[in-house]
């Protein structure tokens, strides 16, 4: 479940940085894939969650990120592991990976035992930069609802 929705993520990404409207992206993905509604839903609302998240952080931040990503040593490499590493370097390649979060996984990645780094595991780390719950609010949370929706 865990990876469809990183596939979800990346397909919704490289989409979106083809300016493919988000309605044709949806009908593609679901049209094309395994993936039913839902996943995609989710998807979309955590990339919204997370760039309103990023917005907030660069605002903050007053502009001064890098804008260049760390190259790794031979070291780090093999304990992550060079398909795996390829894997973040795709994904922040496409846009669903900021610097940070680069950053950020490759420091936590660092604390595993060497060589047993997964993919599984990579991807739980980038779901946790989507649903960071160390941020002001949650994904979904009651600042984001209208005077229309519904609490069930």
């Amino acid at each position: 479940m865990i990876t469809e929705i990183i596939e979800v993520l990346a397909k919704i990404t490289e989409m979106d940085k083809n300016n493919i409207p988000e309605e044709e992206a949806a009908e593609t993905i679901q049209r094309e894939s395994k993936y039913n509604k839902n996943t995609i839903a989710a998807a979309y609302s955590w990339l919204h969650e997370k760039n309103r998240q990023d917005l907030n952080y660069k605002a903050l931040k007053n502009n001064n990120e890098s804008k260049s990503i760390r190259m790794l040593s031979n070291d780090e490499v093999r304990q992550v592991g060079i398909r795996n590493y390829d894997y973040l370097l795709h994904l922040y390649n496409i846009g669903l990976l900021t610097n940070n979060d680069f950053e950020e996984i490759m420091d936590e990645l660092e604390l595993f035992p060497e060589e047993s780094v997964k993919t599984e595991n990579i991807n739980i780390l980038i779901l946790s930069k989507f649903l960071d719950l160390d941020k002001w609010s949650l994904p979904g949370s009651r600042h984001l609802l209208y005077s229309t929706d519904n609490i069930n």
